[in-house]
């Protein structure tokens, strides 16, 4: 598959995003991890198709997920003691946002597509429970 030039764009945006994530964590080092998973991320989800929209949506919100569960974790424990279980935690909560951000961009996307396809047969678009044929009429 062809890389768009959107495609290097998400790739800068979730690389830098990544290397703010990582600084936020702590150090340097974690910057640059972060910044290289962005753009790997990026890269890997291009390759296989994957809507830069969706992809970079994904990857922030994981990021914000790794954030917070970091920070939960650090905020309970002395400074300086619980290393493993900030990380832990910030793989928990990744993990979770990857899911949950990944399923919701998913389905927002699936929805748009449905109603850009019913526009463009000049059919009416879906609307909320037409899922149910109106009393009298058969399937």
């Amino acid at each position: 598959m062809t890389m768009r030039a959107s495609d290097y764009v998400v790739a800068g945006i979730c690389g830098i995003f990544g290397f703010v994530a990582g600084l936020l964590l702590g150090s340097t080092l974690l910057g640059i991890v972060g910044a290289l998973a962005g753009i790997g991320f990026a890269l890997v989800a291009a390759r296989f198709g994957v809507r830069p929209a969706i992809s970079s949506t994904v990857f922030v919100g994981t990021m914000a997920g790794v954030l917070v569960g970091a920070s939960i974790v650090e905020s309970i424990c002395l400074p300086d003691t619980c290393a493993a279980l900030e990380v832990a935690g910030g793989t928990i909560t990744g993990i979770a946002a990857f899911v949950g951000v990944g399923i919701v961009a998913a389905l927002v996307m699936r929805s748009f597509d449905e109603y850009n396809e019913h526009v463009v047969a000049g059919t009416p678009p879906p609307t909320p429970g037409c899922e149910v044929p109106p009393e009298g009429e058969a399937d």
